[in-house]
């Protein structure tokens, strides 16, 4: 729907509650999906030995995709359908510290196992499971003392670690979701430098055993435009270019988003307290700044 292609999403409609349709074998007494068949993926780290036989994660995100098909489709059933997955998750998961990644069918009996993985935490939080207000002490442990450093630290070791793709990458996400645009700034470039540095590219992974030129990895363009940059959405459709300018380390910084009716051209530097920015979009678009977060603002025309 931010298109406006309201017909091409109209039209997908039947095999959207097609594929719920399908789902619907899978679901146990409890309304979890049990048993997934063929190959069920988390991502490439300890969290793939962990999706059977109810892998927790992989329902975090069948209950987002069920809230979303209500939001298009204005099907309030699975919205309701959805946060029943979301409270079932919370009572089984949620071990009182961290979201326990899979349970097992034993005897008929499911039994939640001691599994954790730090992408299960970013998945909990990224699909809605969790927020900082219900999951407060979870989230300040994973904002200050997981992320980038933890391979030094060894925090928290029976949590096994995320991978480039895609815990690392929700973890960005989710310190953007809620404002920490000068942490998104300063773990991107640790996560990722290093890459850059060594082969001029992004990698799949952490390290270089697969894909060093992968195309998931490049989502933090879009990552430092909306956080570092400022052009935090562009509205084709209300033809609005919101801005929102954060609290970085960075004295100037510019850049240039394409658009189909033209380039959003975007510049500042700082000026003692004061951040003097010039900001070009196409015509007919106009410019909202949102939050600045206390920052005070100059517009160059």
């Amino acid at each position: 729907m931010r298109s406006g292609d309201a017909r091409t999403v109209k039209a997908l409609e039947p095999k959207v509650l097609a594929l719920f349709d399908y789902f619907k074998r899978f679901r146990n007494p409890d309304g979890l999906l049990e048993k997934l068949e063929s190959w069920v993926f988390v991502e490439w780290s300890k969290a793939n030995a962990f999706v059977q036989d109810v892998n927790y994660p992989t329902n975090m995100l069948y209950a987002a995709a069920l809230a979303a098909a209500a939001r298009m489709y204005d099907r309030p059933e699975l919205a309701t359908e959805a946060e029943k997955t979301r409270k079932v998750i919370r009572a089984q998961s949620f071990d009182g510290t961290f979201f326990v990644d899979n349970a097992v069918r034993k005897d008929g009996k499911l039994e939640v196992t001691t599994n954790h993985s730090e992408v299960c935490q970013y998945f909990a939080f990224f699909f809605d499971v969790a927020t900082p207000a219900t999951h407060a002490a979870l989230w300040r442990t994973l904002c200050e003392q997981f992320g980038p450093k933890r391979g030094q630290t060894k925090a928290f070791p029976e949590v096994h670690p995320a991978n480039s793709f895609v815990g690392n990458m929700l973890r960005i996400e989710l310190l953007s979701r809620y404002g920490h645009c000068r942490q998104v700034l300063d773990e991107s470039v640790e996560y990722l430098m290093y890459m850059a540095e060594r082969t001029g590219t992004l990698w799949e992974n952490v390290d270089a055993r697969a894909s060093c030129n992968h195309g998931f990895a490049s989502h933090v363009v879009r990552t430092l435009y909306r956080d570092v940059l400022g052009v935090y959405r562009i509205d084709p459709v209300a033809r609005v270019v919101h801005l929102r300018f954060a609290d970085v380390d960075l004295d100037w910084c510019e850049g240039r988003v394409p658009t189909q009716a033209g380039g959003v051209s975007l510049r500042w530097h700082r000026r003692g307290a004061t951040r003097v920015y010039r900001v070009d979009v196409p015509a007919g678009y106009a410019v909202k700044v949102e939050g600045a977060g206390g920052i005070e603002l100059v517009r160059q025309p």
